[in-house]
This record gives C-alpha cells, sequence and structure tokens, in this order.
C-alpha cells in the first residue's frame, strides 16, 4: 500500500474520483483506492500488481494542478513580463506549443513528452514500493525536468510572442503606406497565384510583364522603406494599389496571401483556382511586351 498525503481534501476526492471512473472503464473494482478514515487529503492504494490506468491518472491531476500555474509564473518572474496583456498572450502561445497547434519551432520539437516526464516519476514511486508519499514533496523534487522542460517552452513562447509584434508592426506600416498611395484603377485586378508561381493581370485582364512587375516593386521599396519586401506579390500589389483584387489560388493557406489578406483587408479575396469562372479567367489572354 501507498498512502499519498494531499494539501487540500479536494485534492484527494478529485483523484478518488477519477481512478473510479478509470477503473470503471477498464471494469475493474475501485474498492482498491480509497481515503483515509482520518482525512479526505489522504489517499490510500493498496495496489498489488501494475496498473497503467493509476499512473495515467496521476499524471493528468499532476498537469492540471501545476502547470498553469508555473507557465504564469515563469512568464511574471523568470522572464520578467508585468504587464497582464502580454502575459496573457504569452501564455496563450505557450498553451498552443504545448498542444502541438504552432508548427516549425525548431527549440521545442525535440522536447520530450511533459505528460511522459511526469508519468515516469510516478513510475519510479511506485516501483519504489514506499508506504507514505507527501504530494507537494512530489511537486518540489521529481519535476526538475518537467520545469525545465517548462521553461524551454515559455522561452519559445516569447520568441513568438516577439515575431508576432514585429509581424504586426510590418503589416501597420504597410498600411499606413498603402492608405498614401491613390489607386488610378477602377476596376478588378486577377491574380493567379500557385504556390511560387504569381501571375497578375491588369483591369482589361492583360497580364503584367516581368518588367512592370519589377518598376512596381521598385515603386513599392521607395513607399514602405521596407527591406526584404516579397517581389512575387507584396511589392507590386502595393505599387498598383488597386482598390479591388480577386486572387485565386492553390493553397489558400499559404503564408504570403495571409499577409496579402491582412495588409489589403476587403479590398482584396482569395478564393481557390477551382471557383474561377469563365468571366474572370484571363486565357486567353493578351500578353504585354
Amino acid at each position: 500500500m501507498i498512502t499519498i498525503a494531499f494539501s487540500h481534501p479536494s485534492d484527494g476526492i478529485a483523484v478518488l474520483k477519477k481512478i473510479i471512473r478509470a477503473a470503471a472503464k477498464y471494469k475493474i473494482n475501485p474498492s482498491f483506492a480509497k481515503l483515509s478514515d482520518a482525512s479526505s487529503k489522504i489517499l490510500e492504494l493498496h495496489i498489488h500488481e501494475h496498473k497503467e490506468f493509476i499512473l495515467d491518472v496521476l499524471t493528468e491531476f499532476t498537469r492540471n494542478k501545476v502547470e498553469d500555474i508555473c507557465l504564469k509564473e515563469m512568464i511574471e518572474h523568470a522572464f520578467f513580463y508585468s504587464d497582464s496583456a502580454e502575459q496573457k498572450e504569452i501564455f496563450s502561445i505557450s498553451k498552443s506549443i504545448i498542444l502541438g497547434e504552432i508548427e516549425g519551432i525548431p527549440e521545442v520539437k525535440n522536447l520530450p513528452s511533459l505528460s511522459g516526464i511526469i508519468r515516469e516519476q510516478w513510475q519510479s514511486i511506485l516501483s519504489e514500493k514506499r508506504n507514505f508519499l507527501e504530494f507537494e514533496a512530489f511537486l518540489k523534487f521529481r519535476l526538475k525536468e518537467y520545469l525545465a522542460t517548462l521553461l524551454k517552452v515559455v522561452e519559445s513562447a516569447i520568441d513568438e510572442y516577439k515575431l508576432e509584434l514585429e509581424y504586426q508592426s510590418f503589416i501597420d506600416h504597410l498600411r499606413t503606406c498603402l492608405s498614401k498611395q491613390r489607386s488610378i484603377l477602377k476596376n478588378d485586378i486577377l491574380i493567379l497565384f500557385d504556390h511560387e508561381n504569381v501571375v497578375i493581370f491588369d483591369e482589361m485582364q492583360s497580364q503584367l510583364s516581368k518588367t512592370e512587375l519589377m518598376n512596381l516593386h521598385d515603386k513599392a521599396l521607395k513607399l514602405t522603406n521596407a527591406v526584404n519586401l516579397d517581389e512575387r506579390l507584396l511589392g507590386p500589389l502595393i505599387g498598383l494599389a488597386p482598390s479591388s483584387a480577386k486572387i485565386f489560388a492553390y493553397d489558400l493557406d499559404h503564408p504570403l496571401l495571409q499577409t496579402v489578406k491582412n495588409i489589403f483587408q476587403e479590398k482584396v479575396t482569395i478564393s481557390p483556382i477551382e471557383k474561377m469562372s469563365l468571366k474572370d479567367n484571363p486565357y486567353p489572354y493578351k500578353k504585354k511586351s
């Protein structure tokens, strides 16, 4: 038997309920788990054989108990973000990273599983066949690797937050520059976007030549003073400053298209290539020299 002492009666009750529900799922009699007659803070586990679902319950409870608190404390006290809005944003990004909703971050790609770390520690505890454990002691002495991993997650979240600020500043700057640009085009321009291949047609459905696109891009560079402005689509579009544009694309989630939408907003519509009507289709088109 192992006795786990919690700080609050509600914790012992919560863990027992989770074990009972898990045992019912596996059609196991939950009589091996009960609260002490002396206190609801004390959970008694009479484990005679290895029960994987107990590890699952203890792992899930531990993460739910400490993870959000630890993230918030790290953001404020380890990285010194005191503004509540910034704290909330970084916390949200941290949770998204943990849930795997943000991809392409090398620093977190190879981090160990948070649940795996905690589960391994609980497995070690149960394998030691000790009789008594304080839950608070488990948190203090057994979660060092878990906390170190969380710290790396927060650090990566802060990097992502800074990148988002830079991106939003970039978008706002281009919007301001665009607002100073008067459009001379009255009708829609048409754009075909196929991954790296971009074809732009003017309001007369004539394809813009490479020379024209380069001139428009140079115009955009002078207008915005931007560095590394995309020359395939974004630069020429800012140079044109159309009052409205239709983009037909194979990949609607391409980052460049999202950036264009963020800058031009309601002036731009983005549709799947399959939605192009005969009216919109510029082929055969007049190719400019």
